[in-house]
């Protein structure tokens, strides 16, 4: 693994664990709604689809700018689904 490799796979994780805990705040603190902890925990499903999947893609889908805006989209959806 090469530094660009680990700096693609850094950058993915802090956005996947920022968006997993704005989206567990604004739901459960902000909302005030009740949602289980597999569907406020979805965000990270996405980082593992990236972490044993991209390498396996063409090479225009594994990107971070991607997974960073799907997890964005997981993360709008989770709250939508939650109120």
């Amino acid at each position: 693994m090469d530094l660009d490799d680990a700096m693609a796979d850094l950058t993915v994780a802090a956005a996947v664990a920022g968006c997993t805990i704005l989206v567990t705040v604004l739901v459960q603190y902000v909302l005030e709604a009740e949602a289980s902890t597999v569907l406020l925990l979805s965000p990270l499903f996405v980082y593992f689809v990236y972490l044993f999947g991209h390498r396996q893609l063409p090479e225009g889908l594994d990107q971070p700018r991607l997974w960073i805006g799907v997890t964005g989209l997981v993360g709008i959806a989770v709250i939508f689904l939650a109120v």
